[in-house]
């Protein structure tokens, strides 16, 4: 299934509803960026045998919830990456 398809299933507009909730965004925000942010970072720096860390170093907020949902509903496909999320790191919205 494409991308574009994952983004209309249920699974994935309850998801994205309660991250964005929860990280005080605008749905449509993380949906946009979901749109490109899973093809365009998760590849060139996922190792197939490591955890993928999603870090507040390194991705703004919007970026890390579109990611957070997309990996929510993964996780119960066979085969799922491996990820969690680091926000200990502090970083600055405006600096990522």
């Amino acid at each position: 299934m494409q991308l574009e398809g994952l983004i209309e299933l249920p699974e994935f507009k309850e998801i994205v509803r309660k991250e964005a909730r929860a990280r005080g965004l605008v749905r449509k925000d993380v949906v946009d960026c979901a749109k490109s942010i899973y093809t365009e970072l998760l590849p060139p720096v996922y190792r197939r045998n490591e955890t993928f860390i999603i870090r507040d170093t390194d991705f703004t907020l919007r970026e890390r919830a579109a990611l957070v949902t997309l990996l929510k509903m993964q996780s119960k496909w066979p085969q799922a990456l491996l990820w969690r999320e680091d926000v200990s790191g502090g970083a600055d919205e405006g600096n990522v």
